[in-house]
């Protein structure tokens, strides 16, 4: 059995030390360079007397990019700036500071001091299908799936480490990319997992609900959250009318109106390393902010009228008698359920979940009605 130096050392899902591979397949072989700039960066190696990648170039102010290719030819220099991302969310505006007159100042400065730049080119390089950056007009959006016709088309690596290092990666992605298929016979649980650290069962949630036939007036945005002892896919269903309006700041106060500053929405969630599917039901503050927050940032009466319109909400709700659900939390979960759905094929699970939310879906609007 080969070994996958990614996960030998562990590090495939760190996106610098994926970064470093990439630049350094770029700079060691030169139809990886070749194919790389066409496929992924829309540029002619034979047009440059020199093409090189860096990783993690600071700029000052404007951040630190993840890889930069300097392209040098007799006439002009070109910059391509490469923002990579495997798991994580784009940081704030990375994506517009990178591509900001500030930064190509910056980075021309430091890489190509006293040289005419010409082009500057924006790549968003991401893992996830469905993933954009913040300044998609600025940027043209590239997949890793991308990888693999670029190798295709290798005979010679001239290097045997970058061959082993862009087909290793190839392995794990193709692994990854094999979760956006689903069909009614997948074992359910058995795709949620995440088998090489990249979160495939991420990326089979999100496709598996996304098949969900649910009321067309729902709509559904994805999460994840991986902090220490906590690893969770989710998606967020809601609606117009269950998220009024937001609070509003004015002269330095806040108001809330408990009429409409509310935000309802369900949440299910599949909890990675206990294995758990719950959905919840929220009913909080739009936007939300910590009780702690509000009490502090909020006049007394208009908080407590919130209170009171909730717990009209809750005591509502609790009189449609609703099996299987539980009822109780804190400043925004007012109930939930549990699924068993450890032996269940998707197609059982798709049944079940357009069912259940197709019924909560209807029972929130007549509770909203009725209070």
């Amino acid at each position: 059995m080969i070994e996958n130096v990614f996960t030998v050392l562990g590090i495939q899902s760190r996106e610098d030390c994926v970064s470093n591979a990439l630049a350094f397949a770029f700079n060691a072989s030169e139809p990886f360079r070749r194919g790389f700039l066409s496929q992924i960066c829309g540029k002619n190696l034979d047009l440059y007397s020199s093409a090189k990648a860096l990783t993690r170039v600071s700029i000052g102010a404007s951040g630190i990019p993840d890889i930069v290719l300097v392209l040098e030819s007799q006439s002009r220099s070109d910059l391509v700036v490469i923002e990579h991302k495997i798991k994580a969310e784009e940081g704030e505006d990375q994506t517009v500071s990178y591509a900001s007159k500030e930064a190509i100042v910056a980075l021309s400065d430091r890489l190509l001091p006293g040289k005419l730049i010409g082009e500057q080119t924006f790549v968003f390089l991401t893992l996830f299908p469905d993933q954009q950056p913040v300044a998609l007009d600025r940027y043209a959006v590239h997949r890793h799936s991308e990888l693999k016709a670029i190798v295709a088309c290798i005979n010679d690596w001239g290097s045997d480490l970058a061959r082993q290092l862009i087909q290793d990666w190839l392995v794990l992605i193709e692994s990854f990319y094999d979760r956006q298929y689903v069909t009614p016979s997948d074992m359910f649980f058995n795709k949620l997992t995440d088998d090489n650290g990249l979160d495939g069962g991420y990326l089979y949630f999100r496709m598996a609900l996304g098949q969900l036939k649910i009321p067309t007036d729902l709509d559904v945005e994805f999460f994840r959250s991986s902090q220490q002892g906590r690893h969770y896919y989710g998606a967020v269903i809601s609606k117009d009318s269950w998220h009024p309006s937001v609070m509003k700041e004015l002269s330095g106060s806040w108001i809330l109106d408990p009429a409409t500053d509310y935000n309802i929405h369900l949440e299910p969630q599949y909890n990675v390393l206990s294995g758990a599917f719950n959905c919840f039901l929220h009913y909080e503050v739009n936007e939300y902010e910590p009780e702690k927050w509000m009490k502090a940032n909020i006049q007394p009466d208009q908080y407590t009228a919130y209170l009171a319109r909730r717990t009209k909400f809750v005591t509502s709700l609790q009189a449609q008698e609703l099996p299987g659900w539980s009822f109780g939390g804190r400043s925004n979960q007012i109930a939930k359920t549990t699924f068993n759905f450890s032996n269940s094929s998707y197609a059982e699970v798709k049944a079940t979940l357009e069912r259940e939310i197709a019924r909560m879906s209807q029972t929130i609007d007549s509770v909203i009605q009725e209070i």
